[in-house]
């Protein structure tokens, strides 16, 4: 059996044999996987330092943008849950129609470099530091 799949950047070529032992009557399949893939040597050797270091499964770091909280306070309200404008609160007495439509009126939103979990794989990259 012969599989074969072609794009505008490589081939993907599958063949497969099957065949059955005589000593059990066990199946037996083998597999040949060939590639070839026409990439930039730039990103080619990015991607393969990444999958290099995805492969030594390092442990995780700490995230530095909410240092490992899961979260980050909310920049349009300033962490209180509620819209303000410069200094002042949209309404001086607080209520439903005030509250921030960002954060939903928490003060805080997940991290988006940890996805909330608090902590990066080592082998991404840093996340950019906030201005």
């Amino acid at each position: 059996m012969t599989f074969s799949i072609s794009c505008c950047c490589g081939s993907l070529i599958l063949n497969s044999n099957s065949y059955i032992s005589n000593s059990r009557n066990i199946k037996v399949s083998t597999f040949r996987v060939r590639v070839s893939i026409i990439d930039s040597s730039s990103d080619f050797t990015r991607r393969t330092e990444q999958a290099w270091l995805i492969s030594q499964q390092p442990s995780p770091i700490v995230c530095s943008s909410c240092n490992s909280k899961g979260n980050i306070e909310c920049k349009w309200c300033g962490g209180t849950g509620f819209f303000i404008l410069g200094d002042n609160m949209l309404c001086e007495v607080p209520s439903r129609n005030t509250s921030c439509k960002i954060c939903v009126g928490k003060g805080s939103m997940c991290c988006s470099n940890c996805q909330g979990t608090g902590f990066r794989a080592k082998w991404l990259e840093e996340p950019p530091t906030p201005m």
